[in-house]
C-alpha cells in the first residue's frame, strides 16, 4: 500500500509536507503483497466460516475457537488489513478493480459469496480504550447497534425503513430484549466487587453474579442464534437458509497486559459459531505480554517464587500458562501471518503509481565526492544497495542463478527494465514493515526535493557537503530500526548515545573506539577438492611427523551478522537484528566514503569485515608434541582489508556466481581432470577476482572467452591442462596492471592502497605450501623467462617481495602459528592446562612451537619455498620457537 501526494511536485518545485493518516482502507491494486497474502487468507476462513455448523444442536457443548490472530510486526499493515477487509465486503467490485481481469475472477467470486454473509461490527481499537473498561459490554452494545441499524436506517427518500413484517418485528424486538437483559447483566460478569461493600449487600451480589455466570453462555449463544436469525431476514428471507456471520475486529490487542487479558477471557467466554473475533497484534508482544499476565497473577496470589531460581520458575509457569491458554483460543492454524516487504518489492514502492518510486529516488541521492577511488564508480546511495552495474552480464547471470536456487530472490526475479541486482545488505536493509518503508520513500523523497529546489535565502550559507542527505536517511532509518527491535535495553541505550552520535561540528558519526561490534560470519560448504595422498619425507622425519591430508574447501557466503559487545565490560553481548545490521552497514560505507571519513576507531580498521570463502585443511601429524599430536590446521585465504562491505559485496557476488558456473564434476574425479590443476585454477581465479574488485572498475571481473583465455576456456571441456598456463598468465598481466594504476591513481589510504598492502603481503604467500593442494604448484607467480610486461608494475612488485623477504618469511610463520592456535588441538589443550600462568603456559607454547617446527620440517624440506619464488634466501635465521612473544 501506498500513501503519497495525490499532485506530485514539478522538478525544482520546493518540497511540502503532507499529513498521512495512520492508516486507510485501499483497493486491492494498491496494496502490497504481504498485504494481499493475508487478506486471502482471511477471505478464506470467513468463508470456511459461514460453512461451519449454524444451528445450536450438537455445538452448544463444544469449546469453539471462533478467533483469528492476524501477526506481524509494528507497522506491518496489520489496521490497513482490517480496514480494507471492510471495504472490500461492502463494495468488493470497487476493491477488485470491476470486471476484465481475469486473474482476479477467484476473489471475485470470494467476495461476491462474502458479501450477503458477513456483518462487520464496529471495529474495536483498544488503544484509547481504558484498562478497566468493560470489554463484555463493549461488545454487546455493538451487536445491538447491528440489530438496530435496519430499523433506524433511512431509506431513499428519507424515511424510516421498517422490518418488513410484523412477525419480523415482533422477532427483532424480542431479540433486542435478550442483547439488553445481557448488557445488563454485564457488569456482574466482568467487574469487580467492590471490597468496601457491606457485607450483606456484596453476599448478595457474589450469589447474584455466580447465578448470571451459571447460565450466560448459554443465554449468549442462544441471544446470538436470534441476532444472526433477525438479521439474515432482510437478506435471505424467513425460511430459515443462509445466515449472516458477525465479524468483530480488534486492533491494537498487545497494548497493554489488561486488555490482552481480558480480550482472551472474553472470546473464550461468548463463543458462538455465529460471532468471530479477528484480533490484530504482534505474535510476540501477544506471547510475552500473556505471560506477564500470567505472572502477574502469581505474584498477586502469593505463589511466586522467592529469590532468584523462584523467580525462574513463577517465568516458567507463567510461560506454560500462556502458551496453554493461546493454543487453546488461538491455535497456531488460526494466526495469519504478515510477513514484511520483499526487498524487490520496496524497491518498487509506491506500488499504486502516484509519485516516483523508491528506486528512483535512491539514484538522485548522491554519495559524498572527494578524491578517494570509489567515487568514480558509487555515485549514489541507489549504488550501495544495487550491484547490478559491479557485475558483468555473465557474471550478474549466475548469481541471480545462486540467489534463487537459495530461495533468497524470488524465482520470477530476473533482469527486466529497472530491475535491482540487490546484495545481501541490500536486501536486509530494504526488508521492511509496509509503515516503516512509506516512512523510508517519504524520507528520500524529502531530501531529493530539497537538495533539487533549496529553501528561499539558503544560497548565502554555506552549502552542505554532498552526501549528507544519504547520512541523515540512513541514520534515521537506523535509529527506527533500533527503537523498534528487541535488542535489550543497554544495547539500544548504547547505539543511540555512544555508537552513533555527533561529533564537534554537529556531524553523524559512528564511534567505534574500542570495536564494540564484531562480525559473525555465516557460510555453508559449497564443495571439497581433495588433494593427493602423501607420502613421508624428509631424513626419517616421516616417523615423526607427516602431512596426513590436504582439503580446499569451498564455501558459499550467506550473510553477516553483527554482534554488539557491552562496552560497560559486563561480558553482555547482543546479536544485531537483521535491519539493523543493514541500516549499520550502509551508514558506515556512507561515512567511509567522505573526503575525511567519519568512522572512528582506535586502529587502522574499526572491525573485521573479510569474509572468509576458501579455506585449505590440513591434518598434520606431530609425533613429538605431547599430549596432542594430531592437529588440523586451517588456513584462511583473505582478501584484503577493505574498510568499506561494498567491496565485500561485491567480492563475494563474483565468487558466488564463479561457484554456480562450475559444472557439476568440476570438484570430484569424475571430469578426470588432476586435482592439483583444478586446485591452482581456483587460486588464479580468486586473484583475479580480487584484482577486479580492487581496480578503479570496482567489479566487472570479465570471465572472458576462448580466444582471451579467461576463467571460461578452463571451465569448458576437459582441458584444462592445456589452458591453464595462458590463464596463469592472464592473471599475472592482470596484477601487473593493477600495479601499475595504483602507482598513477592511488591517493593514499584509499582502496587502491588497500589492494597494495595486499599485493606485497599475501599474494606471495598465496602459493606456498600452507595454501596450496600439493607441493610444488607456485606456477601463478612464475614469470616466463624474457616476458616483459607493459608498465613495469609486475618488475616493481617482484623486487618489493625480494626487499622484505624477511618480513614475508615472518608473516609465513607467524600465520602457521595462528592456525595451529586456532586448531581444536589448541582448545583441548588450553582447555586441560586451565587459565594460569606460569608451567602451563610454558607448556602450551613449548607445544606450539614443536608443532610449528613440525610442520616447516615436513612441507620445506627440499628448501625454502618462497626464496624459490622470489629468487632469494628468504629464512630466517631464528627458529619458529624464538620467534615466540
Amino acid at each position: 500500500m501506498a500513501t503519497t501526494p495525490n499532485d506530485a511536485p514539478e522538478a525544482g518545485a520546493q518540497y511540502l509536507p503532507t499529513p498521512l493518516p495512520e492508516a486507510r482502507a485501499f483497493v486491492w491494486a494498491d496494496l502490497l503483497t504481504p498485504t494481499q497474502q493475508g487478506l486471502r487468507e482471511l477471505f478464506s476462513w470467513l468463508e470456511a466460516a459461514c460453512k461451519g455448523p449454524v444451528d445450536a444442536a450438537g455445538v452448544s457443548a463444544e469449546h469453539l475457537s471462533t478467533s483469528l490472530l492476524v501477526s506481524g510486526a509494528r507497522g506491518s499493515g496489520k489496521t490497513t488489513l482490517l480496514l480494507s477487509a471492510v471495504q472490500a465486503l461492502r463494495d468488493w467490485k470497487r476493491f477488485v478493480g470491476g470486471p476484465g481481469r481475469p486473474e482476479m475472477a477467484a476473489l471475485s467470486r470470494t467476495l461476491e459469496r462474502l458479501e450477503r454473509r458477513i456483518l462487520w461490527l464496529e471495529p474495536l481499537d483498544l488503544e484509547p480504550v481504558p484498562s478497566q473498561a468493560n470489554l463484555l459490554a463493549t461488545l454487546l452494545v455493538r451487536v445491538r447497534a447491528a440489530l438496530d441499524h435496519p430499523r433506524h436506517a433511512k431509506g431513499a427518500r428519507g424515511e424510516s425503513s421498517r422490518w418488513a413484517s410484523s412477525i419480523l418485528e415482533e422477532g427483532a424486538e424480542e431479540t433486542w430484549g435478550k442483547l439488553d437483559h445481557l448488557i445488563r447483566d454485564a457488569s456482574f460478569m466482568w467487574e469487580d466487587i467492590p471490597s468496601t461493600t457491606d457485607a450483606r449487600v456484596r453476599a448478595e451480589q457474589q450469589i447474584r453474579a455466580s447465578e448470571i455466570f451459571a447460565n450466560f453462555q448459554s443465554r449468549f449463544a442462544d441471544a446470538m442464534e436470534d441476532v444472526a436469525r433477525t438479521l439474515s431476514m432482510p437478506r435471505f428471507g424467513a425460511s430459515g437458509g443462509e445466515q449472516v456471520l458477525l465479524v468483530l475486529p480488534i486492533d491494537n490487542v498487545d497494548r497493554s497486559i489488561e486488555h490482552l487479558y481480558n480480550i482472551v477471557k472474553l472470546t473464550r467466554m461468548v463463543a458462538s459459531p455465529h460471532l468471530w473475533f479477528v484480533l490484530a497484534a504482534g505474535h510476540q508482544e501477544f506471547q510475552r505480554f500473556m505471560e506477564r499476565s500470567f505472572q502477574k497473577e502469581l505474584i498477586v496470589s502469593g505463589q511466586a517464587g522467592i529469590g532468584s531460581h523462584g523467580q525462574e520458575e513463577t517465568l516458567a509457569i507463567a510461560r506454560r500458562q500462556a502458551a496453554t491458554t493461546l493454543r487453546r483460543a488461538l491455535p497456531p492454524s488460526y494466526r495469519i501471518a504478515l510477513e514484511p516487504v520483499e526487498p524487490h518489492e520496496a524497491w518498487r514502492f509506491p506500488v499504486d503509481g502516484q509519485g516516483e518510486r523508491l528506486g528512483s529516488l535512491l539514484r538522485r541521492m548522491k554519495l559524498p565526492r572527494g578524491r578517494r577511488t570509489e567515487s568514480p564508480v558509487l555515485d549514489s546511495f541507489a549504488d550501495l544497495f544495487d550491484i547490478e552495474g559491479r557485475l558483468t552480464p555473465e557474471v550478474a547471470r549466475c548469481y541471480r542463478e545462486a540467489l534463487r536456487s537459495d530461495g533468497e530472490e524470488a524465482s520470477e526475479a530476473g533482469p527486466h527494465p529497472g530491475e535491482p541486482l540487490l546484495h545481501h545488505v541490500g536486501r536486509l536493509a530494504l526488508t521492511l514493515p509496509a509503515r516503516t518503508l512509506q516512512d523510508l520513500w517519504h524520507s528520500v523523497r524529502r531530501e531529493v526535493l530539497c537538495a533539487a529546489a533549496p529553501a528561499p535565502g539558503a544560497g548565502s550559507s554555506a552549502a552542505p557537503e554532498e552526501g549528507e542527505a544519504a547520512v541523515r536517511v540512513a541514520a534515521e532509518m537506523l535509529r527506527n530500526a533500533i527503537d523498534e527491535s528487541d535488542l535489550p535495553a543497554w544495547a539500544s541505550e548504547q547505539l543511540h548515545h555512544r555508537i552513533l552520535r555527533h561529533d564537534d561540528q554537529g556531524r553523524i558519526c559512528l564511534d567505534l573506539t574500542g570495536k564494540p561490534i564484531h562480525r559473525s560470519k555465516r557460510t555453508s560448504l559449497h564443495g571439497v577438492l581433495q588433494g593427493p595422498p602423501r607420502a613421508p619425507v624428509g631424513n626419517g622425519t616421516g616417523a615423526h611427523a607427516r602431512v596426513l591430508g590436504t582439503e580446499v574447501h569451498l564455501r558459499r557466503f550467506h550473510e553477516v551478522v553483527l554482534e554488539l559487545e557491552d562496552l560497560d565490560g559486563s561480558g553482555r553481548a547482543a546479536s544485531l537484528p537483521a535491519n539493523v545490521t543493514g541500516w549499520f552497514m550502509l551508514l558506515h560505507d556512507v561515512l567511509m566514503l567522505f573526503e575525511r571519513p567519519r568512522v572512528l576507531s582506535a586502529d587502522v580498521t574499526p572491525f573485521e569485515m573479510s569474509p572468509e570463502l576458501v579455506v585449505t585443511v590440513h591434518e598434520l601429524w606431530a609425533g613429538h608434541a605431547q599430549g596432542e599430536p594430531f592437529i588440523q590446521a586451517d588456513f584462511w585465504w583473505t582478501p584484503p582489508s577493505w574498510n568499506t562491505f561494498i567491496e565485500f559485496a561485491v567480492l563475494t557476488a563474483q565468487w558466488r556466481a564463479f561457484l554456480v558456473r562450475f559444472s557439476k564434476g568440476f570438484l570430484t574425479a569424475s571430469d578426470g581432470q588432476d586435482p592439483v590443476l583444478r586446485a591452482r585454477f581456483i587460486q588464479a581465479a580468486w586473484v583475479e577476482n580480487i584484482c577486479s574488485v580492487a581496480g578503479l572498475t570496482l567489479g566487472q571481473w570479465d570471465w572472458g572467452g576462448d580466444a582471451q583465455g579467461g576463467a571460461v576456456s578452463a571451465l569448458r571441456g576437459p582441458g584444462l591442462a592445456a589452458a591453464l598456463a595462458p590463464y596463469e598468465q592472464r592473471v599475472r598481466d592482470t596484477v601487473s596492471e593493477l600495479v601499475t594504476r595504483i602507482r598513477e591513481h592511488s591517493a593514499g589510504y584509499d582502496r587502491l592502497w588497500t589492494a597494495q598492502t595486499w599485493l606485497r603481503n599475501t599474494l606471495p604467500l598465496q602459493v606456498l605450501p600452507e595454501f596450496a593442494l600439493a607441493p610444488g604448484t607456485r606456477g601463478l607467480l612464475c614469470q616466463p623467462p624474457g616476458r616483459a610486461l607493459a608498465g613495469g608494475g609486475w618488475d616493481t612488485l617482484m623486487q618489493d617481495w625480494r626487499t622484505q623477504a624477511s618480513r614475508l618469511t615472518a608473516f609465513r610463520q607467524q600465520r602457521v602459528r595462528d592456525a595451529v592456535n586456532r586448531s581444536s588441538a589448541a582448545g583441548s589443550l588450553r582447555q586441560a592446562l586451565g587459565a594460569g600462568g606460569g608451567r602451563a603456559s610454558d607448556t602450551y607454547y613449548g607445544w606450539l612451537d614443536t608443532v610449528a617446527e613440525a610442520w616447516f620440517t615436513v612441507v620445506d624440506h627440499d628448501g625454502d619455498p618462497l626464496a624459490e619464488v622470489l629468487g632469494t634466501t628468504s629464512r630466517l635465521d631464528s627458529t619458529p620457537g624464538e620467534e615466540r612473544t
